[in-house]
């Protein structure tokens, strides 16, 4: 009789429910104007399966019908509970009604944008509190729900997007940022106006009454980002922490595969910009426990805590290299890259560890680029595979560095969307605090520079003739940028208000100066320098500069110089010989061997000074030597070393270790000297 009654109690609450959602209006409209839709419970199939997106050309980056790796596993998801959901974005109209007089020039009906996550949900919090209800952001899950309406193909509206839901805003900055220099721009977005219209309810709507569910602008929801697990789940609500918020929908002025249903984003909660909006949900959220974080990926797990117990340091010239440090298995797409790994940084931890940092991908202008990591541990012989290190999803995050303050604690830089973040680790690696915005979105040129008066300063490019710094007065807390304004006059014993060039390597001198050597692209700025390596000066910590030709030849694409003081107090220069672009037809470079004899050496070499950068007496080759040979370089490249050849190409990034023997790397390679193998005249070539 029991089960009887329990049996038929389940029953007519189940009919009962039925009644009720029956009984429940399909559409609502709130008190300030939000018209909301009702979803009903039921079940899909979450995320796409399928093949890797293919970033190894860019002639594919648009390709719809390929998944991206985070989309995977497609899984079954339950949602058990109805829920209203808003038919559009929210708009300025009733965005104003929470922050008046926000944005007025903006039209009422269009989305409302830079809004971050923190803010939209303050805004669902004033609204429930106006009505008494909970109005909160979807749930990742509802989120995909909701957009499909049904449907399992790549839109709601089929495997196609039809005309008019994509839009894009015309201006330079966009066209460079998402058609990367080896794409064309098509003629027709010549056409297209400068804004981008962002009037909601202007396409059709799904199946279930929802607007503007694939672009328009992207969309935040209440989940921490994390990759996806295989198998069924009921309700959903992501992981219990992260760095980035999801975000769904995609916008305009961003490519067609990234507007799909199972499309995903994610930024973090701070950022804002013209593509970020929301749109809300009315209901109880679910109260599923989430998911617990990632585990950590190889370059964090099993770090010592110990500090080295003595520092033993090599007194013979010592020289080691060169060893690859970038290890990626072939045919990668994501969330590592076997395509184009580069731009690296190296410091050493605390516990005598080295970390490298370098960004991956197929295109180096894709949203998919990431930051990967190896580490070499103290006392091993070999780098460890690649793991990623740090990727904001779909964000091209750009010019990672990394900084040793010498102390305890290591700094990660890296040019992300909508902003420059920094990190800190003060367990060697092992864990980072949640990043912080910095500054506005510009790419770091350089290495990190600590200077006597304990300042921070960050080296940056803006552009070929827009390069300057930001700096910290605080240990790295806060951050400003450096003037700069004026156009300068980039030529020997010209002034200004910038670098000369990018990616400037800058040190301090003894005179309180800073100097820097950077880089042009152009031979029509490299002739200003007659096709020498410019250098900058400043005496009043960046606010002008004076410009000088520096004794070194002229460097240009995926090529980039350091400059380091050493501890034993001389200037360390490394660069290259010719420019990559130059290389059939390379001059190189004239370099002493013991025997006093003189011969013509190309591509990376070091050079030393000991009198603040006036004369660099000792110039040598960073090679083994040896029979020539060949060696892997940046990405599928190779090069041959020997005693007159050494590395043609790569970022080099540098530090010296505790116990002074000098960390170089390359886009692939990690070369270790000390002073006395740079003293160290080299045997003369064989003949």
């Amino acid at each position: 009789m029991k089960l009887t009654a329990l049996v038929f109690t389940t029953k007519l609450l189940t009919m009962l429910a039925a009644s009720q959602a029956a009984d429940a209006p399909k559409e609502i409209t709130n008190s300030i104007g939000m018209k909301l839709m009702r979803v009903e419970p039921g079940s899909f199939l979450m995320g796409q399966d399928g093949p890797p997106a293919d970033y190894q050309t860019t002639r594919h980056a648009d390709r719809c019908d390929q998944a991206d790796w985070d989309e995977k596993p497609a899984h079954r998801v339950k949602i058990t509970t109805a829920f209203y959901v808003g038919s559009t974005e929210v708009t300025n109209a009733q965005y104003r009604q929470f922050k008046p007089g926000r944005n007025p020039k903006d039209e009422d009906d269009e989305a409302a944008i830079f809004v971050n996550w923190n803010d939209a949900m303050k805004f669902c919090e004033w609204l429930s509190a106006k009505e008494g209800r909970t109005y909160r952001l979807p749930t990742e899950a509802e989120w995909e729900y909701a957009c499909r309406a049904g449907t399992t193909t790549l839109f709601h509206t089929g495997d196609q997007l039809p005309d008019g839901f994509q839009k894009w805003k015309f201006n330079d900055k966009f066209l460079k940022r998402f058609f990367p220099k080896t794409m064309k721009y098509p003629s027709e977005y010549r056409d297209w106006p400068a804004e981008a219209p962002l009037r909601v309810g202007q396409t059709p709507p799904n199946a279930w009454g929802l607007f503007d569910m694939h672009g328009n602008v992207a969309e935040w929801c209440l989940d921490w980002y994390g990759p996806y697990e295989a198998g069924e789940q009921i309700d959903p609500v992501g992981r219990v922490d992260g760095d980035f918020r999801v975000m769904r929908g995609g916008s305009h002025s961003e490519f067609t595969r990234m507007l799909r249903s199972a499309h995903r984003s994610g930024r973090l909660p701070e950022m804002a910009n013209e593509q970020t909006g929301f749109r809300v949900v009315l209901g109880e959220p679910p109260k599923t426990a989430p998911l617990p974080v990632p585990p950590p990926p190889l370059n964090a797990l099993d770090v010592s805590q110990a500090a080295p117990d003595h520092i033993e340091k090599i007194a013979k010239p010592f020289f080691s290299g060169p060893k690859p440090f970038v290890k990626v298995p072939p045919n990668m797409a994501g969330p590592m890259f076997s395509n184009h790994n580069h731009s690296p940084a190296i410091a050493e931890c605390p516990n005598g560890d080295l970390l490298a940092v370098w960004f991956s991908c197929g295109d180096e202008g894709g949203p998919e680029l990431a930051d990967l990591a190896s580490r070499l541990r103290r006392g091993a012989s070999e780098w460890e595979p690649a793991s990623p290190f740090w990727d904001g999803p779909d964000i091209n995050d750009h010019a990672p560095k990394l900084w040793f303050d010498g102390d305890r604690t290591l700094f990660f830089f890296a040019k992300s969307f909508a902003g420059d973040i920094v990190r800190t680790s003060t367990d060697s690696g092992a864990t980072w605090s949640k990043a912080r915005l910095i500054q506005p979105e510009v790419e770091i040129g350089n290495m990190p520079l600590r200077i006597r008066e304990g300042f921070l300063l960050l080296p940056l490019d803006r552009n070929r003739l827009d390069a300057s710094f930001t700096i910290s007065r605080d240990g790295g807390q806060s951050w400003s940028a450096a003037p700069g304004h004026g156009k300068p006059d980039l030529r020997p014993g010209g002034q200004g208000e910038h670098f000369a060039g990018i990616h400037n390597a800058t040190v301090q001198l003894a005179d309180g100066r800073l100097m820097a050597l950077g880089r042009f692209d152009t031979s029509e700025d490299q002739e200003k320098f007659h096709m020498h390596t410019p250098v900058s000066y400043s005496s009043d910590l960046g606010k002008t500069w004076s410009y000088e030709e520096s004794p070194f030849p002229a460097i240009s694409t995926v090529q980039r110089a350091v400059l380091l003081r050493l501890h034993e107090g001389p200037l360390l220069l490394c660069s290259f010989t010719d420019q990559l672009r130059d290389w059939a037809k390379r001059k190189g470079m004239s370099f002493k061997a013991a025997d006093e004899t003189e011969f013509t050496g190309y591509g990376l070499f070091a050079a030393l000074s000991f009198d603040e950068g006036k004369t660099w007496p000792v110039q040598k080759l960073i090679t083994p030597g040896g029979p020539d040979r060949t060696v892997p370089g940046v990405d599928h490249n190779e090069f041959t070393l020997g005693d007159t050849m050494a590395e043609p190409s790569g970022y080099l990034s540098v530090c010296q270790t505790r116990d002074d023997l000098i960390q170089l790397i390359s886009s692939k390679n990690h070369y270790v000297f000390n002073l006395a193998w740079l003293k160290e005249l080299p045997p003369a070539p064989k003949r």
